[in-house]
């Protein structure tokens, strides 16, 4: 009796692992960064395909053309042009502003 359950016990010892199965193999999962100072959120799906340094350049790399986006604060054209266009209207007089702004339209358009 005792010697079966010295055995029941060394058997219990073993721990069997499995990995979970990705779709693209058995490497990384991918990465998703959270949006932080300004930037957008990252997110790069591996399913197992790339291998974790592969995903963490990537990710790098991205946070990279964010920071440049960022530094960048380009005023767009079509802002500029509207913003234009409601600083003339705000300055006509009331019942004159739809004409004013009309007018400024056709002329931004030729």
């Amino acid at each position: 009796m005792a010697d079966e359950l010295v055995e029941k016990i060394r058997t219990l010892g073993i721990i069997v692992k499995q990995k979970e199965q990705l779709p693209l193999g058995d490497k990384s999962r991918g990465r998703l960064v959270p949006s932080e100072n300004g930037r957008r959120a990252i997110f790069v799906p591996s399913w197992g395909a790339m291998e974790k340094e592969e995903v963490d350049y990537i990710v790098e790399v991205a946070q990279g053309q964010e920071d440049e986006r960022i530094k960048r604060n380009k005023v767009s054209a079509q802002r500029l042009a509207l913003e234009t266009v409601t600083r003339e209207v705000r300055k006509a007089p009331r019942g004159k502003r739809a004409k004013v702004g009309k007018e400024i339209i056709e002329q931004m358009r030729r």
